[in-house]
């Protein structure tokens, strides 16, 4: 056989084989694009599952402190001093009116992760909340006012040479205060609260397609301060 022969039939098999990998390669790539083009057949394709409880959960969270329902209250604060002497010499006595709103809130923001839980088919829910607490009242400072002083010849003549000051009513605020927070946790405040705070979380969970909700008030935590 001749050198010229034995060259040829050298480059016939090395085109052969060339021939072979192009061919393997373009049957992977038309396989690869069939699967991917596949989702059901596509090993690359990720699924996302969106957890409609922890959604709304952090929605809800989001809102922090519910402010669930205000009321007004008015009180009077009559406090009077005395001592061993007579009243026109040494008695004390002040009449505060107060007026302030107190509101009714639920915190939202440290719901824990278990404090919804959903049926399967997504219709369903039960919220666990806490009960509403009762805030520190708002004194309104236009309608809060003194409304009778009366001081003793001693106390006005004690006032006078010391220069203390005898309109220091902190204390009566803080009464007052006392009496309002008494007056709302009396009152239906609390019980509108929870009607407010069923109704808004049904709305919510309303709009992500819960058509049943129940709501279960757990123990309140302590009145803030």
């Amino acid at each position: 056989m001749s050198t010229t022969s034995t060259a040829k039939g050298s480059i016939g098999r090395i085109f052969g084989a060339i021939g072979a990998v192009v061919f393997v390669g373009g049957a992977l790539v038309v396989a690869l694009a069939l699967i991917t083009g596949l989702p059901a057949l596509n090993p690359f394709t990720s699924h996302t599952t969106e957890h409609h409880d922890g959604v709304v959960l952090a929605k809800i969270s989001d809102l922090a402190r519910f402010e669930a329902a205000t009321g007004r209250f008015e009180t009077i604060v009559d406090e009077q001093k005395s001592s061993k002497l007579p009243d026109w010499a040494t008695g004390e006595r002040v009449v505060l009116d107060a007026q302030g709103d107190v509101t009714a809130s639920v915190d939202l923001s440290k719901l824990p992760s278990d404090a919804i839980t959903m049926s399967a088919d997504g219709k369903s829910a039960t919220v666990h909340v806490p009960a509403p607490v009762l805030e520190q009242p708002r004194l309104d400072p236009t309608t809060t006012r003194v409304v009778a002083r009366e001081l003793g010849l001693v106390n006005r003549l004690g006032d006078a040479v010391s220069g203390s000051d005898p309109t220091n009513d902190q204390g009566l605020y803080q009464r007052a205060a006392e009496k309002l927070t008494d007056a709302a946790g009396q009152s239906d405040l609390q019980d509108r609260a929870r009607a407010n705070t069923e109704r808004f979380l049904r709305d919510t969970l309303g709009s992500v397609g819960v058509t049943n909700v129940t709501v279960v008030f757990d123990a309140a935590p302590v009145n803030p301060s």
